[in-house]
């Protein structure tokens, strides 16, 4: 710790941090872009659990929801209600956190039709 070259080697660790940091999210992504959405949320949630101060949460958390609700709307009718209940959990977790977010519009959006979804199922939303 009173080496030298403290500097020197925190700034390896921290560059050598970021590197990891976007592979994991590029690595997340591409589960995404293949449109392999269950992968796309073990992925990306394993992302920011990795590196939960990561420069790309937002877009993570995002890809997230749009993911979750992805896997909703092409589920077979047995799986749909608990995969929109999903979506909404998570809606409100990106909410949270980023409430002026420039997703916000398409989360809205992916929040109403499950929400739809699920008072047309008549399925109780207290769930939150």
């Amino acid at each position: 710790p009173k080496s030298a070259h403290v500097a020197e080697c925190e700034k390896y660790i921290t560059e050598l941090r970021e590197k990891l940091m976007e592979k994991s999210y590029l690595g997340a992504k591409l589960y995404y872009n293949l449109e392999d959405y269950k992968a796309s949320i073990t992925a990306l949630n394993a992302s920011l659990a990795d590196f939960p101060e990561s420069r790309y949460r937002e877009e993570i958390m995002y890809m997230i929801v749009k993911s979750r609700y992805l896997l909703a709307v092409n589920s077979i009718e047995s799986k749909k209600a608990e995969r929109f209940q999903e979506t909404i959990d998570d809606y409100y977790s990106f909410i949270a956190e980023f409430p002026a977010s420039k997703f916000r519009k398409e989360v809205d959006k992916m929040f109403e039709t499950s929400s739809k979804y699920l008072k047309n199922k008549n399925i109780d939303l207290s769930r939150n």
